[in-house]
């Protein structure tokens, strides 16, 4: 399972920055950064569900609410 955010390079490079950040201190997120794709008007971020279960409502809330803030 995935889906894929529609935002602007420095969303993007924000949500890249907090999911690695996520990964090393082993936050328990049940999403994982995909691909990063870049165009010169927006960027598309891909967040895939970890080892094939679901994404849990409140990480994908979690990502909306970090993403409107930045």
């Amino acid at each position: 399972m995935y889906f894929t955010i529609t935002t602007n390079k420095e969303v993007a490079e924000q949500i890249k920055k907090q999911c690695e950040w996520d990964e090393k201190f082993n936050s328990g997120r049940s999403f994982e950064l995909g691909k990063i794709t870049h165009d010169e008007r927006f960027s598309e971020v891909q967040i895939k569900a970890k080892d094939g279960f679901q994404i849990k409502p409140a990480d994908i809330f979690w990502l909306g609410h970090f993403s409107a803030s930045h």
